[in-house]
């Protein structure tokens, strides 16, 4: 079981460190936050990859520590069960919160809604 473990952490971090290291300055296939509001505009892409980074770091981190716990203190299989949920939860939050924000920034065609754009980190 300790493999599981180690593999679940592993695919929980590399994602969020990736697109904290990797900046890109277009849409690209394999590292970036690619919804199609991101994709809408450079300012959109621009506005959500440090933002849906640093929730994507929140949730690694919420899903690592409910690894580190679970371990220890219930059975290995229940353990990798739990993981997996607050894995999910975490993931549907990033999206849900950075589609919230992509949608309060940007119009339907990806411009600002405002002349100041905040990046989001």
């Amino acid at each position: 079981m300790l493999i599981v473990h180690l593999v679940i952490a592993f695919t929980v971090i590399l994602p969020a460190v990736l697109m904290k290291l990797v900046v890109s300055e277009y849409p690209n296939t394999f590292v970036g936050y690619r919804t199609p509001a991101s994709l809408r505009s450079k300012e959109a892409w621009d506005f959500a990859q440090p933002y849906s980074a640093n929730l994507m770091l929140w949730s690694s981190g919420a899903t690592l520590l409910t690894q580190v716990i679970t371990y220890f203190t219930v059975p290995p299989d229940a353990s990798i069960l739990i993981t997996s949920g607050v894995l999910v939860i975490g993931l549907a939050v990033v999206i849900i919160l950075t589609e919230l924000e992509l949608k309060k920034r940007f119009d339907k065609k990806g411009n600002p809604k405002s002349k100041t754009i905040i990046r989001g980190n």
